[in-house]
């Protein structure tokens, strides 16, 4: 099962963090993969001129088995230069602060939450399918008509 949700924080002076992290799951799913992705970072209307305003994104990723935290711009705007960016950043790793580390913003950063969760783990999920696989080898139907397109290859006579 997917389940995908909007997901989106204003930056500013007054508020320069926000976090996302990856909601509470039951107990009776096995979470398969989550990711944030960034599409949108646009620059408020009443953003001051001549500011540049810098996004950080920080979040953890594994190097070599080794947990490591990384920051890393991730926006550089500007009134009259650059007012908004598609960056379709992914975040596949959980939890990502994002900061205003440069400027007063008003900076909105929008995208989308992506998460693939089902009630089985892989290797129950791997049985179930090889089983069914084994059973249906023998129901190919020597008599079905090829198609191509759609269409039949009989003709009439």
């Amino acid at each position: 099962m997917e389940s995908e949700s909007f997901y989106g924080v204003t930056l500013s002076e007054k508020d320069p963090i926000a976090q996302f992290d990856v909601p509470d799951i039951p107990e009776e799913y096995v979470v398969h993969s989550h990711k944030l992705i960034i599409k949108q970072i646009s620059l408020g209307s009443e953003a001051k001129t001549g500011e540049f305003n810098v996004v950080q994104a920080e979040t953890n990723v594994n190097d070599d088995g080794e947990k490591k935290t990384v920051k890393i711009p991730i926006a550089v705007l500007k009134v009259g230069e650059t007012r908004s960016l598609r960056p379709n950043v992914e975040f596949p790793n959980g939890s990502v602060t994002f900061k205003l580390v440069q400027g007063t913003g008003p900076v909105y950063v929008c995208g989308k939450a992506e998460m693939n969760f089902g009630e089985f783990d892989d290797g129950h999920m791997y049985e179930e399918y090889s089983d069914d696989e084994e059973d249906s080898d023998g129901d190919f139907d020597e008599d079905a008509v090829p198609q191509t397109n759609g269409k039949s290859k009989i003709t009439k006579k």
